[in-house]
Formats: structure tokens, C-alpha cells, sequence
């Protein structure tokens, strides 16, 4: 950002600040504010040249390697309702990035930078780390190129969106009245920056505060101002400092593990780091989903019984929801499950039935087609009933986070991994293949061994709760506990030696 542009910045909100301020006694030059006008000269260029570079990279991996496309309709739209459409699907994958930034340990050391803001003011919302920027411009600008937007659309929703951003951080009072819980205003992004328990972790998104009141994070108490802003933990005060600090603190916390006598990845840690994969996978797959209901509705007229087809694809967007949600704000770990095998076994078979969908269909009759959607369908929905049960509990990984024993879960013990291979099987005879039926084999197989891992675990957290719980519910087929698939019904000796 050039000198000019920071002048009329400056002439604009640097009066409006004056005239309604929230602290009066706040002054124009307040601490620290040398060292944020750096981050204006410097950090500009610095971010959108490293963000070009990885914009280039994922777009040419998604336009030439995967070989996908945009839909053509939406740059056709007309420019104000492109418009609208931008500012939603950036801001809720800015509220998602944003919301990673806070729960995952190693993104919120650059994040924290953004944080140690004490008195706020236009100038202060340029205090971003580049990594932390690049992160959430990644997660919030890709998806509008992905889907083809137009670049007037583009050019308009990022001055509306700079604007906003320096509104929020400004120093004034101005609200939007009872729009505060649809728009984000300097109250409600005050209150992301406050220094209080209660108003930690809330009000994540960046221009639509409906994001927040749908996902229950939003936090504006009646007539009530933040007392202080900034971080409890220490933060250097110059520019050089700020942009080392994290990489600093990493460095620390690696030489701090390695130091110990075991060298175990330590629990949260591991939990924030496969938080954050699903987040990127599951939402690149809701994103396909989108997509393929978009062609779906284009091109009904070549698909057999096009409405269940729609119907099951829509369901699946539903499905892919659940589980971001629940990632992103599941319960921390009591005990995770020991070794390298449990942490395969849960990432193959999670990717065993993503397999399934990206392998190419062979062609099969209609009546086939109906009856593998039909059963798709069918575990797809017991699958979010599930899910819905399970709630913050939820986890690829084998680890105990509450027991939950009620709704499906006192039908059988796993009737989300039961559920999820019904929905394997019709993927599978859907694509009619070999290769798939060989690929879903493979599930089943891995499906039941997460579920043996998963029991070890959950019987060292819930001893004697968990006894009583698998003496009385089946594991995975309602009515039938088979010795070789359930460990429940097998002598305590001969199940240690199994394991």
C-alpha cells in the first residue's frame, strides 16, 4: 500500500474516530502505532505476492491436474447478486479458517500476532502475521476463483471487504442497531479482540455476523464494552520481533518436546492437527458436492430418476456439514489409542470410501443405478442421525472423548461405522466396478478393525461403564454378536493377545 493510500485512509477515518469515538480518551498516535503503519508499508507486498504463489499452485492443480471446471452460470450472473454470493461463501470460509487459526496451537502462534492489539483503531487491523493472512485468504478468496465469479465481482467484494475491515477494528461507537446479529460491526469485532474469558473464541467471521448466530459462537452482551484487549501471554513490540515470534515459539515448544524422555505426540496436539486435515478434505469434498449438484440440476435430463439422485447428493452435502461442524467443535480428547496402527487404520479407512467416489462408474442398468443411490441414500441419512447423536464427540481417530450410549448407539455400539458401510456399499455398486467392490472390501475390513480400536480405548476411559454397556448392546449388526467381528463376547485374556 502506497503513501497516498494510507493519507486518504487516514483523512477519512482518523475524523470519523474523532467525532464518535468508543474511548475518548484514546489518542490519535496511541502506543504501538508506528509499528502498525510498518505492517501497512510492508506487509501488503509481502502477502499478495506469497499468496499469488499459492493461488497459482491449487489453481492449476484444480483446473489442470484434476481437470475441473468452474460453473459457467455464475459469471454470468449479474454483478450485485455475484456480489452477494461472494461475500457469503468467502466469509463462511474465512469463519472457518479464522475458527482453525484459534483452535489449532501451531496457526494461532501467527494468529496471536493479530491478537496482541490493545487499543483499537483503523490502523490496527493492518497487525497481521503474512502466514496467518495467507492462511485465511486461501480458505476465503480460493472457492470465489474456483467457482468462477466474475472479476469485477472479485474487485468489488475485496474493497468492500477492506472497508469493512478497517470499520471494524476503528475506534467508534457507530452500531447497526438490530442488523448487528446479521452484519459485523465495531462492537461485535471488539469483542473478538477482547481480553475477557467469555468473549474468548467468539465472533469469528469477518462481514456476516449471522454466521456466528447460526453457529452459536456470537457473543454481544446488552449495553456492555470490552474492559481491555490483547493477549495474556507476552508479545514483542516491534515489526522484526512480531514476524519472528511464532517461528520462535515453534522452535521453543520442538525443542521442548524433543527434550523430554518420551518423545509421544502430545495428545491436543495431535487432535488439532487431524482437526485441521479433516477440515481442508471434508471441505474439499463438500465443495465437489456443491459442484456436482449444480451439473446435476444443468443436466437432469440425462440422469435416470434425476430427483432421488438430487435428493442423495443433497443429503450428502448435509452429511459433509455435519462433520465440519462437529470437527471443528468436538470435545478434547481424554485417551487416544496407542501405537502407529490404530492412527492407519482410521486414515485408510476414511480415504477408502473417498476412493469410492472419485474412481470411475462402469455403466449399469437403471434399475441398479435406483437401487445403489436408493441404498446410498439409506446410510447416508442413519449416518447423520448418528452423527447428530454423537455430537462433539465425533473422531476418525480411535479416542475417547464422552461415551455416549443412547438413540442408535444403544441399538448397536458403532452405528456410525455400520451406517457408513451401507453407505459404501451402494457407492460401490454405483460405480459397478471390480476395482470398487474390491476398494469397499477393503473399508469393510478396515471399518471393523477402527471399530476394535476404538473399543480398547473407550474400555481403558470407561471401565466399568463401558463392561456393563458392551454386555449389553451388540457392536456393529443390531440382534447379533458374532465372536469374530465382536471382542465383547471373546475371554479378557484371549482379547489382549488379539490386540
Amino acid at each position: 500500500m502506497d503513501y497516498t493510500a494510507v493519507f486518504v485512509l487516514a483523512c477519512i477515518f482518523i475524523p470519523i474516530e474523532r467525532l464518535l469515538p468508543l474511548h475518548p480518551d484514546q489518542p490519535i498516535l496511541r502506543r504501538e502505532w508506528a509499528n502498525d503503519l510498518v505492517y501497512v508499508l510492508v506487509n501488503g507486498f509481502m502477502i499478495r505476492g506469497a499468496f499469488t504463489l499459492v493461488a497459482a499452485m491449487l489453481m492449476t492443480f484444480y483446473f489442470n491436474v484434476l481437470h475441473l471446471s468452474s460453473p459457467a452460470w455464475i459469471g454470468t450472473m449479474p454483478v450485485w447478486l455475484q456480489l452477494i454470493g461472494a461475500i457469503i461463501v468467502a466469509d463462511i470460509g474465512y469463519y472457518v479458517a479464522h475458527r482453525t487459526c484459534h483452535a489449532v496451537p501451531f496457526l494461532w502462534k501467527f494468529h496471536a500476532v493479530h491478537h496482541s492489539i490493545e487499543q483499537m483503531d483503523w490502523l490496527a487491523s493492518f497487525r497481521v502475521h503474512p502466514i496467518d493472512q495467507i492462511f485465511s485468504n486461501t480458505l476465503s478468496l480460493l472457492p470465489l476463483y474456483f467457482l468462477g465469479f466474475s472479476l469485477e465481482a472479485l474487485i468489488l467484494h475485496q474493497l468492500i471487504y477492506q472497508a469493512h475491515a478497517l470499520f471494524l477494528h476503528s475506534n467508534t461507537r457507530l452500531t447497526f442497531g438490530p442488523l448487528k446479529w446479521v452484519l459485523a460491526t465495531p462492537e461485535y469485532h471488539h469483542w473478538h479482540h477482547a481480553n475477557e474469558r467469555e468473549a474468548h473464541d467468539r465472533n469469528f467471521a469477518a462481514q456476516l455476523a449471522l454466521i456466528d448466530v447460526v453457529a452459536g459462537t456470537v457473543f454481544l452482551p446488552f449495553k456492555r464494552r470490552p474492559k481491555s484487549y490483547g493477549l495474556d501471554e507476552p508479545m514483542p513490540g516491534s515489526y522484526p520481533l512480531q514476524f519472528l515470534h511464532p517461528f520462535r515459539a515453534l522452535a521453543t515448544d520442538i525443542k521442548r518436546h524433543f527434550n523430554r524422555e518420551s518423545l509421544p505426540m502430545p495428545r491436543k496436539l495431535e487432535d488439532d492437527l487431524g482437526k485441521l486435515a479433516m477440515l481442508l478434505i471434508f471441505g474439499y469434498f463438500a465443495i465437489e458436492q456443491i459442484k456436482s449438484v449444480v451439473y446435476m440440476i444443468i443436466y437432469r435430463d440425462l440422469i435416470p430418476v434425476w430427483q432421488l439422485a438430487l435428493f442423495s447428493q443433497a443429503v450428502g452435502i448435509v452429511f459433509l456439514g455435519f462433520v465440519l461442524y462437529f470437527t471443528l467443535t468436538r470435545l478434547p480428547p481424554r485417551d487416544n489409542a496407542e501405537g502407529i496402527w490404530p492412527r492407519l487404520a482410521a486414515v485408510m479407512g476414511t480415504f477408502a470410501m473417498m476412493m469410492l467416489i472419485v474412481l470411475p462408474p462402469e455403466p449399469i442398468t437403471p434399475a441398479m443405478r435406483i437401487t445403489a443411490t436408493t441404498i446410498t441414500l439409506v446410510g447416508t441419512i442413519l449416518s447423520i442421525i448418528c452423527l447428530l447423536r454423537l455430537g462433539r464427540s465425533f473422531s476418525i481417530m480411535a479416542s475417547s472423548r464422552q461415551l455416549v450410549t443412547s438413540g442408535p448407539y444403544g441399538i448397536v455400539r458403532h452405528p456410525l461405522y455400520a451406517s457408513e458401510l451401507l453407505m459404501m456399499s451402494g457407492v460401490a455398486l454405483s460405480h459397478g466396478s471390480p476395482l470398487a467392490f474390491a476398494v469397499c472390501a477393503v473399508g469393510f475390513t478396515l471399518q471393523i478393525r477402527r471399530a476394535h480400536y476404538e473399543e480398547s480405548v473407550l474400555r481403558k476411559s470407561f471401565p466399568a461403564d463401558y463392561a456393563d454397556y458392551a454386555r449389553r448392546v451388540p457392536m456393529l449388526i443390531p440382534g447379533l454378536k458374532p465372536s469374530y467381528i465382536d471382542l465383547s463376547i471373546v475371554p479378557a485374556q484371549q482379547v489382549s493377545q488379539k490386540r
